[in-house]
């Protein structure tokens, strides 16, 4: 395959999902509840999250939702904090996070980079978090374009982020491949028209990728040879 231009969805594409999130969930829910069992447990199942296991459900919001909806979902159980300052509680804790990658990310975009391939991340995160995550990753400067939920072009499942980029590079649709873990992922590469790859480091499963992708993946480990 020959593209001119890769766009990356970032948490269950470049670092492995659960490992990454599952822990930092669990003491954000013990903080925020200060010690209410029922606040911890009501915000807990609004969020799709398994105290015990420390683990995501499918369903969660948190999984492919946007940073909105996500603390739109726990903010009626915070016991601590509401509003601006819950969004400025979490963020904070997201830029300190201590990401799990699916793969030696520095070698492998040093090698895409390497083919000329404008390269970018379309995330329903929040921006800032995202920058700090990549360079903690020691890959941010591999990428020309970062969009974050908050970054004025919608969220997944909504094109706007693909789209920017598209536009930023002066790339037509067809030029552009999306790489994600979700549904979110993939159908926001639809209603872009570009092409869409699911990789399964992710949450979902191969079946639920499927309808809604070109390719799938296990892992962006295979994008160099998948490109050859």
């Amino acid at each position: 395959m020959t593209f001119k231009g890769l766009l990356f969805d970032k948490d269950g594409t470049l670092f492995h999902f659960q490992e990454s999130w599952g822990e930092w969930m669990y003491q954000v829910i013990i903080d925020l509840t200060t010690g209410f069992r029922n606040d911890r447990e009501m915000m807990a199942k609004a969020l799709g999250f398994d105290l015990k296991k420390k683990l995501f459900l499918k369903k969660s919001v948190f999984i492919a939702g946007s940073a909105g909806e996500f603390l739109y979902s726990i903010e009626p159980y915070s016991r601590k904090i509401k509003g601006d300052s819950l969004r400025e509680f979490i963020t904070n804790k997201s830029i300190k996070l201590k990401q799990s990658p699916v793969t030696n990310l520095p070698r492998l975009f040093k090698t895409l980079k390497s083919k000329e391939i404008f390269l970018g991340i379309a995330t329903n995160d929040c921006e800032d978090p995202a920058r700090s995550q990549l360079k903690s990753a020691r890959i941010l400067d591999y990428f020309d374009f970062v969009a974050g939920c908050d970054s004025g072009y919608g969220a997944k499942p909504g094109a706007g982020q693909l789209l920017e980029f598209c536009s930023a590079f002066n790339l037509d649709s067809t030029e552009v491949a999306m790489i994600g873990d979700s549904t979110h992922d993939l159908k926001a590469a639809k209603a872009a028209q570009i092409y869409a790859v699911g990789v399964l480091t992710g949450v979902a499963e191969k079946k639920e990728l499927e309808p809604y992708a070109d390719k799938i993946l296990d892992s962006i480990e295979k994008i160099p040879l998948w490109l050859k």
